[in-house]
């Protein structure tokens, strides 16, 4: 039965010193969630077709200087810049069989249209900008009970009372402060020493470890019996071998943090961590976050698998990409005014649309068009077999043909094909920006892709601002 050491007694003279660290967590900027987007105040200036340039000029020509930024009407946005050349990419599925399948393809075309280096995609973390975390009033209030009865040298309603803390922090993993979860089990593990329960002390220190690795009991607070039962149990964590966490996410691309702290991107096979059950959040802009915990074991690989959901603002964006992604609207001349709304609400030149669908014998197929809402140029007739690993048809191809459009070159394909033709090689007039400016409702036909360019200068393409024909969130 191990004793009181005199520096725990000496807790309650030392009341004013409380805490062995401040437990304070960095802020995130508050932003309240949006559930849909609202039309502008002002319609969108009616002048931003680009005019054809000299045919000796080979630059394209520069956007016309843009009007006063927009505001929303209900929900106070980030300021973003008001020139853009940013693309927005949405995979939508005519059926449900096709959802993956339509997941899939985004990804792919994500993946493959920046792995060139060229394209600016939308800034979602801008656009949806991540919630406040909340607090835990339940677990602060029995921490503080706690070290209440602790400095009032009662260990057992101390300790009863950091064990509820505890729990009420672990249940709420996506508000969870590592440094103060730490701390309760540091004082849990204290007060169930003063009781001659050395066992779960050194299981409620190596709690406090798993928490936060940089935990150590302050000598000020702790005595020397707090001190050797911590050093033991740090030993002994450290003795055991890492296990692995692989964490793989849809989409791709999400933040990993451990314990609040950033660990890599998904798909994630290499974070060695000490044995034990860790706090995991997985974030990704424009989706809702999700956190967990998971149990990692000694040398071996622990895997998370998850599939993000949209948050409420990205939820209705998809909505109306839903809409413009039907067979309908693909087929129909113009610009579907949902493309004009998704372009309006994230800042976006470029509008990628790659709709999946299955045929009468369940096989599963695919059709991408892009937009360019400022010239009212569009890309269609991209056709995805899913059978096709490579080559025309495949996504791969799909991405090189979206990549044209955008930037006017054909993506890279790899040292053994450098001695090939370049897509549309034949059409390489195709890939200049004079081309689009100076065409006039024009259709260029080349591998099979559809590229159409208008002049249309009539009234400014303002899809949100609730006229007829025009959408409203």
């Amino acid at each position: 039965m191990l004793s009181a050491p005199a520096a725990d007694a000496a807790t309650k003279r030392k009341a004013a010193a409380k805490k062995k660290r401040p437990a304070a967590t960095k802020k995130v900027p508050a932003a309240e969630p949006e559930d849909t987007f609202t039309p502008p105040d002002e319609p969108a200036p009616d002048s931003d077709v680009p005019v054809a340039p000299k045919a000796a000029a080979p630059a394209p020509v520069a956007p016309a200087t843009p009007a006063a930024p927009k505001k929303l009407a209900d929900v106070p946005a980030p300021a973003r810049a008001a020139t853009s050349n940013a693309v927005a990419i949405f995979g939508v599925a005519r059926q449900s069989a096709a959802t993956d399948s339509a997941a899939k393809l985004e990804d792919t075309l994500t993946r493959r249209l920046g792995s060139a280096g060229d394209v600016q995609f939308v800034d979602l973390a801008t656009a949806f900008p991540p919630p406040e975390p909340q607090g835990n009033p339940r677990g602060d209030a029995l921490f503080d009970e706690g070290r209440a009865a602790y400095d009032n040298l009662d260990p057992d309603a101390a300790a009863a009372k950091f064990k509820a803390a505890a729990e009420a922090y672990v249940q709420r993993p996506g508000d969870l402060r590592p440094e103060k979860l730490g701390e309760t089990y540091l004082f849990q593990g204290a007060a169930q020493l003063l009781n001659g329960d050395v066992a779960g002390a050194k299981a409620a220190f190596t709690n406090a470890l798993l928490a936060e690795p940089s935990l150590r009991p302050d000598a000020g607070l702790f005595g020397q019996d707090v001190q050797r039962v911590f050093s033991e149990a740090q030993s002994e964590l450290n003795a055991q071998p890492q296990g692995t966490l692989v964490v793989n996410t849809q989409p791709q691309g999400a933040r990993v943090l451990v314990r609040g702290r950033d660990v890599g991107t998904t798909p994630l096979s290499g974070a060695k961590l000490a044995p034990g059950r860790y706090p995991v959040q997985v974030v990704l802009p424009g989706y809702a976050p999700f956190a967990t915990y998971v149990e990692v074991k000694p040398s071996a690989p622990t895997e998370l698998k998850t599939k993000l959901g949209s948050a409420p603002g990205l939820s209705a964006l998809r909505d109306a990409a839903t809409k413009a992604g039907t067979e309908a609207a693909f087929d129909a001349n113009g610009t579907p005014p949902e493309v004009g709304a998704i372009a309006e609400r994230l800042n976006a030149r470029y509008v990628v649309l790659a709709a999946t669908f299955q045929d009468k014998k369940g096989r599963l197929h695919g059709e991408v068009q892009a937009w360019d809402v400022r010239t009212k140029n569009r890309l269609r007739g991209v056709e995805v077999d899913f059978g096709k690993r490579d080559g025309k048809g495949s996504a791969d191809f799909a991405a090189d043909q979206v990549h044209t459009f955008l930037t006017g070159a054909a993506l890279p394909q790899g040292r053994e094909d450098a001695s090939k033709e370049p897509l549309v090689s034949s059409d390489s007039v195709l890939r200049k920006p004079w081309f689009w400016a100076a065409a006039a409702g024009v259709a260029a036909v080349t591998a099979g892709v559809v590229y159409v360019a208008t002049t249309d200068r009539g009234p400014g393409f303002n899809p949100v601002n609730g006229f007829p024909g025009g959408i409203s969130f």
